[in-house]
């Protein structure tokens, strides 16, 4: 198959996810308990020249919100119609990105898979967490179970492009810290690691913009992996820790921008009161008591919302307990 035929595959594919992201999106909006009606009808009015403040007390992480406003303001697009843009736009960026990843690990791996099967994968992997059976859990009620590509939370799926830049980048920096004499597979970090620590910083920022959970399981499982390297070198005691402590401290002023964010994202929401105007600022809950206001067998969703990966891992188990893409996912 000639280059022209496989980028063409590529261009087809992601019109195809763009126009099922689109029309997927659209429908959500008409739904009560949908995530997008909640964020296009509730929380994005909050977002005008009188009570901007409120609306970002509310959503701090409000990139997909802002993104969606610039459209219907500034464009004249219908509001509707400009959510199903944005979303169109950060699941076609994560496809693209999808599809990178898949073809910088292959050619590492000195593999010469098409363009177009690489395309098909990225697509694949776009479409396949989506699926779930709404006849085994709550139906209706939130989309049946959760899964890890929720395509229904507006927010989670813009988060995704700046997650998977931050895990590529992450590799390829753990890599030429451990040996100077590594090239990166998907950033050239053997040309210096000052500007790769500046661009891991800025994403991580940029994804706390867009979603929170992202950074808030990122780092503390990044530095949970360097501290368990740190203390090896410890125990070898050859002096390789020392310069190994400076690594660790390299990526912690990355992670800083955007852990001050999350912590003024929650003393504003929490300690202020941002919290939709709660009377209270902390409410503390029964077990599960909001876990079951979304569905009726907890245990089957959480299965449900993991089988993918899980089946990943129990397929290729050494990957995920030596390779240091295979810990970090």
């Amino acid at each position: 198959m000639t280059h022209k035929k496989e980028h063409t595959i590529l261009i087809l594919l992601g019109i195809l996810l763009s126009i099922l992201t689109y029309r997927y999106a659209l429908h959500s909006m008409t739904g009560i308990l949908n995530d997008y009606n909640g964020h296009l009808y509730v929380y994005l009015p909050m977002f005008t020249q009188e009570n901007w403040l409120e609306g970002w007390q509310t959503v701090p992480y409000c990139m997909w919100h802002l993104c969606v406003l610039a459209l219907n303001k500034l464009l004249r697009i219908p509001l509707e119609v400009s959510g199903g843009y944005v979303s169109c736009f950060f699941t076609l960026a994560a496809y693209l990105v999808l599809y990178w990843m898949i073809r910088k690990v292959t050619s590492a791996k000195g593999c010469t898979d098409s363009s177009a099967k690489a395309a098909a994968v990225a697509f694949g992997l776009s479409m396949v967490q989506a699926l779930y059976f709404p006849w085994l859990d709550a139906g209706d009620r939130f989309m049946g179970v959760y899964s890890m590509n929720p395509i229904h939370n507006p927010t989670q799926m813009c988060v995704r492009v700046f997650s998977l830049l931050c895990i590529c980048l992450a590799y390829d920096i753990w890599g030429i810290q451990k040996n100077e004499s590594y090239k990166g597979i998907f950033f050239r970090v053997e040309t210096g690691l000052k500007k790769y620590y500046i661009l891991l910083s800025v994403l991580l920022l940029l994804s706390t913009l867009a979603k929170p959970t992202f950074v808030e399981v990122f780092v503390p499982t990044v530095a949970l992996i360097m501290l368990v390297q740190w203390i090896s070198l410890l125990v070898k005691q050859d002096g390789s820790a020392k310069s190994y402590f400076k690594h660790c401290l390299n990526m912690l002023w990355c992670a800083l921008p955007a852990l001050l964010y999350i912590l003024l994202q929650f003393v504003d929401y929490y300690i202020f009161g941002g919290n939709n105007n709660a009377e209270t600022t902390i409410i503390i809950t029964k077990w599960l008591e909001v876990w079951k206001m979304f569905s009726e067998n907890i245990p089957l969703s959480i299965l449900l919302g993991m089988a993918f990966p899980i089946f990943i891992i129990l397929i290729d188990l050494p990957f995920f307990l030596h390779d240091d893409m295979g810990k970090l996912a």
